[in-house]
């Protein structure tokens, strides 16, 4: 089924991107690139945003991201929302359920263009961020983020950032911290890790705001256990310095793990 949705997504995809294109063959417009970054709002909610280099009023075609967060964790996301004039020249959704693969859970999202933005009163200025929708996360903690990867580049699941302007591609980066941005319900009254990203030496630094079992554990990228740690009856204050230095630079992933959920948190050494 799911292949069948990806099907008549690049069905779309193309059948949007030739009707745009009759409108760029007419216009002669150069189109501007566009980046993708995703940003906590502060409700709980992930906010997509795109940032155009250029100034644009006509016809936005289409648009595929991802976002992945960790498999391990019972989180995951809502109802997506728009506002005007967003919903209206680009509905989003998500392009069927969300797939678990590679220790990451993946949701796909789609939108195609309805009208042109210039017919609403709409316009997009240059390096000036544009709010696509928002999204709330749900049932529990995590490290969310757009990405491009093994999964999303496999024909099958189409998951690849991709933007159309007038049915031209002008897609740009994914711009974001490299660690991705942690939300979902607080297991814990904090929860910290620094300096992160960090050249061998870090900190991690946890309050339990009541007793409970808890399993620390830090992997590779290759998932290899590199350090791990089991408190019994935890509460208060935590402190534990880890020591990198000997580990190879790259991204290495936190866990928090008790009963009830997971939390997590990317470390980078560089």
């Amino acid at each position: 089924m799911k292949n069948v949705i990806r099907a008549h997504m690049r069905s779309l995809l193309l059948l949007s991107a030739l009707l745009g294109g009759m409108t760029t063959a007419m216009s002669g417009v150069a189109q501007p690139n566009v980046d993708i970054t995703l940003v906590d709002n502060g409700n709980n909610e992930l906010e997509v945003r795109l940032r155009p280099d250029g100034d644009f009023s006509d016809f936005f075609s289409s648009i595929v991201f991802t976002i992945r967060w960790d498999a391990t964790s019972p989180a995951n996301l809502g109802n997506v929302s728009q506002v005007m004039p967003e919903a209206a020249y680009i509905p989003v959704a998500k392009s069927g359920d969300d797939t678990t693969a590679n220790g990451y859970r993946y949701q796909v999202f789609a939108g195609f263009g309805t009208v042109p933005l210039n017919t609403l009163g709409a316009s997009w200025s240059a390096n000036q961020e544009v709010t696509l929708m928002t999204i709330p996360v749900v049932n529990g903690s995590s490290m969310f983020e757009i990405v491009n990867d093994s999964w999303t580049g496999d024909v099958q699941n189409n998951g690849d950032y991709y933007i159309s302007l007038n049915g031209l591609d002008v897609t740009g980066v994914i711009y974001s911290i490299p660690t991705g941005i942690l939300m979902g319900d607080p297991l814990l009254g904090s929860f910290d890790v620094r300096p992160n990203p960090t050249d061998g030496r870090t900190d991690l630094f946890l309050t339990v705001p009541k007793m409970q079992d808890i399993l620390l554990e830090m992997t590779d990228a290759t998932g290899r256990m590199v350090w791990k740690e089991a408190r019994t009856d935890l509460v208060g204050d935590l402190h534990r310095s880890i020591d990198l230095s000997r580990s190879a630079p790259g991204m290495y992933t936190l866990r928090v793990i008790t009963p009830e959920r997971t939390l997590v948190r990317r470390i980078v050494r560089r």
